[in-house]
């Protein structure tokens, strides 16, 4: 299960007031890295876990998460947030792509800032990505979000292409996208990927895409209220997926790749903490080669320490990206393909 990167949660964390407690939910590594990350800014850490009938099956029979002050164990929300207060959580982080739904839950209940619960699965979700982009106008990948095989390879028929990406609905999954050349190469792949996006996410849907370009690369962001409230992101780090294309490997975004980087946040309804986000570029010779979203995964670090409008230390050199607009209501509901 992919973890909040540590040093996102502390640069988040550090211009915070005084350190509390802080609630890791569905930490299903055995703990990972946020105990250590939160005790060095001297916060206490709690981790919430699913009870073993709400996990995915890759985690049912995982061992109890380690180096954390408390243990809440989750089966119902009233009583988990009821736990959480008594223990004086005044943070919430998500432990990996598992634990955003709740996250975002249990810090709603809490009162901390932090995105609409009702729209999580924009956070995480592939196919809710994609949908909710191209609802707004701002480009995307064609592709479709299913759980049928039969339904995908109908898609692909409909919809030709050089080539296709498969992968798990879920973002961050530790299962690997498939790229395929025709629907035989969907079929041959689908069993495996299937059952391996059930067992490890809970769900069975994987998003059939068309083929990214080949300039691929990976942002991670951190989004926090500017002097006025509304969500500012800033980019914290830019790295190419593979060392090709023009753009020298530590070297900023391009201004079209730092608003596109802004307009998906928002449509994400991210109003704080980090994201990671791939994004690809056509290659030479397309119609269109602007930037596109593979995926996105904004787990949440919500907190009163969010408030605060300085940005974090270690930002990019050069690569401010910000968006003071506020982010249109979302529904995760509504924008499944």
């Amino acid at each position: 299960m992919t973890s909040v990167p540590p040093s996102a949660v502390t640069a988040v964390l550090r211009a915070g007031p005084a350190a509390g407690a802080a609630a890791v939910v569905a930490p299903y590594d055995g703990g990972g890295p946020h105990p250590r990350a939160f005790a060095r800014h001297g916060w206490r850490t709690v981790a919430v876990l699913p009870e073993r009938r709400l996990r995915p099956p890759a985690y049912r029979n995982a061992a109890p998460p380690v180096g954390y002050g408390d243990t809440v164990v989750h089966g119902g929300l009233r009583q988990t947030v009821k736990a959480l207060r008594a223990l004086g959580v005044t943070a919430v982080v998500a432990g990996g792509t598992g634990g955003i739904e709740l996250a975002e839950r249990i810090a709603w209940q809490l009162g901390l800032p932090g995105a609409d619960p009702v729209s999580s699965a924009l956070r995480y979700d592939r196919g809710a990505q994609a949908a909710r982009l191209a609802r707004l106008g701002i480009p995307a990948l064609r592709g479709i979000r299913t759980a049928r095989l039969a339904d995908a390879v109908a898609w692909a028929r409909s919809s030709p292409a050089t080539g296709y990406l498969l992968a798990p609905a879920a973002a961050g999954t530790p299962v690997d996208a498939v790229e395929c050349a025709d629907e035989h190469r969907i079929g041959a792949a689908w069993p495996e990927l299937w059952h391996a996006a059930a067992r490890h996410s809970g769900s069975p849907h994987l998003v059939l895409s068309e083929l990214p370009g080949r300039r691929r690369y990976t942002l991670h962001t951190v989004t926090r209220p500017g002097p006025d409230g509304r969500p500012e992101h800033v980019v914290t780090g830019l790295r190419p997926d593979a060392p090709t294309g023009p753009r020298p490997p530590d070297g900023p975004p391009d201004p079209a790749l730092a608003r596109y980087t802004a307009r998906v946040l928002d449509a994400l309804g991210v109003v704080c903490g980090p994201a990671s986000l791939r994004l690809a570029y056509g290659d030479d010779g397309a119609a269109d080669r602007g930037p596109r979203l593979i995926c996105a995964l904004a787990a949440p670090v919500m907190a009163h320490a969010d408030e605060a409008p300085h940005p974090p230390t270690g930002r990019h050199r050069a690569a401010g990206v910000r968006a003071r607009r506020p982010p249109p209501s979302v529904s995760a509901v509504q924008d499944h393909p």
